[in-house]
């Protein structure tokens, strides 16, 4: 018989009898995204996860660049998804997320997709960095659309209301 429990963590654990003297076997079960304005942590390696590997690992070819900071290193730090509506652009995006925590470096997609590689389908989850330009000019920012695969959003678009967005908090 299989029975579904819950660690330390609050994650979901499906425990299955082996038929060897009682033991049990663990695996963790994908937990969904965190609740808007939940509070978690994210844990990752900047080294292993360079700028300008995400566009190629994403499926993207020719000559992208990256003009904006770095994260270098094994980091963890506390974030939190924000809902703030429909926005014209990015810059309303940035100044209506200005109250609830700093925008994070793109490359923390990485991180989120380790730790929440199963979609919940409720709407896209944006990094509003958009320091990666498209080969032919256009701003980019990384983005976990709604299916949870990873993609990279022209900084151009409007934001329809099911945008979520990922901010630094610190505690």
């Amino acid at each position: 018989a299989l029975e579904l429990a819950k660690n330390g963590e609050g994650l979901a654990v499906l425990l299955a009898p082996l038929g060897f003297g009682g033991l049990k076997l663990e695996a963790v079960v994908v937990s969904s995204y965190p609740a808007v304005g939940e509070v978690f942590e994210l844990t990752l390696d900047g080294d292993a996860n360079l700028p300008l590997e995400m566009p190629r690992r994403d499926g993207y070819s020719g000559e992208w660049k990256h003009n904006g900071p770095i994260v270098t290193g094994k980091q963890t730090r506390s974030f939190k998804l924000v809902s703030v509506g429909y926005c014209r652009n990015l810059d309303e995006v940035r100044e209506k997320l200005a109250t609830h925590g700093a925008i994070p470096e793109g490359q923390w997609r990485e991180a989120f997709k380790v730790a929440y590689s199963e979609s919940d389908g409720k709407g896209p989850i944006g990094f509003a960095d958009s320091s990666w330009v498209f080969p032919f000019g256009s701003a980019r920012l990384p983005c976990v659309p709604t299916g949870g695969s990873s993609d990279f959003y022209w900084a151009g678009y409007a934001f329809l209301g099911d945008w979520r967005w990922i901010v630094a908090v610190s505690e």
